[in-house]
């Protein structure tokens, strides 16, 4: 069970203070337009809150300003999210936007079956991209991680695609397949945690490439 909110938001502060891999400042040496990816299957709880209340200000301290942030709610099984938006400008201060995967989308590349990867438009002028929400590794299967980016902010087609290669592959198809995704587009940064509250701050090839071993999935070409 995670941590009270309290002691959530101090291991949150922690990661972020230190990031596997290199610092904030490192990561975003501009004021990169960034989008900030968040699970709002969450939303119920505040954690996913806490983590953006965090995130922002940290990334607002190493010179990424609040007007260059946005928040853009998923769930990371591809399906339409249900946010309020305007509770979550309220909280934030900071542009959000709920995700449909039936809106406007840009092409991001192709898979290996020569489909195209079609993300929502929102991302198309993003500089940055940090996925924020659960991730980690349990039972053989990866919940959250690389699943908040795709298919999580993935259009339509999209979506069932990677549901499609899930029926064919199981498990490993379905983390190969989101993790191919990142590689086109990029994460710059993760901000995840597991049920018992433990928080991690990395760079998204580093910590997908890690839950796609921890569940015995090893990353394509592995």
């Amino acid at each position: 069970m995670i941590a009270e909110p309290g002691a959530f938001r101090a291991a949150v502060r922690a990661a972020l203070a230190r990031p596997e891999g290199g610092s904030l400042a490192g990561r975003f040496p501009a004021p990169l337009v960034t989008a900030l990816i968040a699970d709002a299957a969450e939303a119920r709880t505040p954690h996913v809150r806490v983590a953006l209340e965090e995130l922002i200000a940290a990334l607002d301290a190493v010179g990424v300003p609040r007007g260059r942030q946005f928040v853009l709610g998923v769930h990371a099984d591809g399906s339409r999210p249900a946010v309020d938006v305007a509770a979550w400008r309220e909280a934030l201060h900071v542009p959000v936007l709920a995700h449909d995967p039936d809106m406007a989308s840009f092409t991001a590349g192709h898979d290996e079956r020569g489909a195209a990867i079609e993300l929502d438009d929102e991302l198309r002028e993003a500089e940055a991209i940090v996925c924020v929400g659960p991730g980690y590794a349990a039972s053989g299967a990866v919940h959250g991680g690389p699943f908040l980016l795709a298919p999580g902010a993935a259009a339509r087609a999209t979506v069932a695609a990677w549901r499609e290669a899930r029926r064919r592959g199981g498990e490993r198809a379905a983390v190969e397949w989101s993790l191919a995704v990142e590689a086109r587009v990029g994460v710059d940064l993760t901000l995840t945690w597991d049920p018992a509250g433990r928080v991690s701050a990395a760079g998204g090839r580093a910590r997908f490439d890690t839950l796609a071993r921890e569940a015995a999935c090893p990353p394509h070409g592995a």
